[in-house]
């Protein structure tokens, strides 16, 4: 098996820059990724209370977030 079929085309290091400036009001890193229905969860929650901001820290960190087709975003630039 392949193991590039599982790693999305999108990028860390834009999604946790989005996180670190936009991740507290808007959620922004999870629409980037097209996770919309958590994106809206995530903004009408505080992020979890603040629980799902530091799970998404260390997901996007680890390199094991993933985007909406549930493929991992793991390469920080190209």
């Amino acid at each position: 098996m392949n193991e590039t079929s599982n790693i999305s085309d999108k990028r860390i290091l834009p999604t946790f820059l989005l996180f670190l400036v936009l991740s507290w009001p808007l959620g922004a890193h999870r629409f980037f990724l097209k996770r919309y229905a958590s994106a809206i969860l995530f903004i009408l929650t505080i992020g979890g209370l603040g629980i799902w901001w530091i799970v998404d820290f260390i997901l996007i960190v680890t390199g094991s977030m993933t985007d909406n087709h549930g493929k991992i975003v793991k390469i920080w630039v190209d």
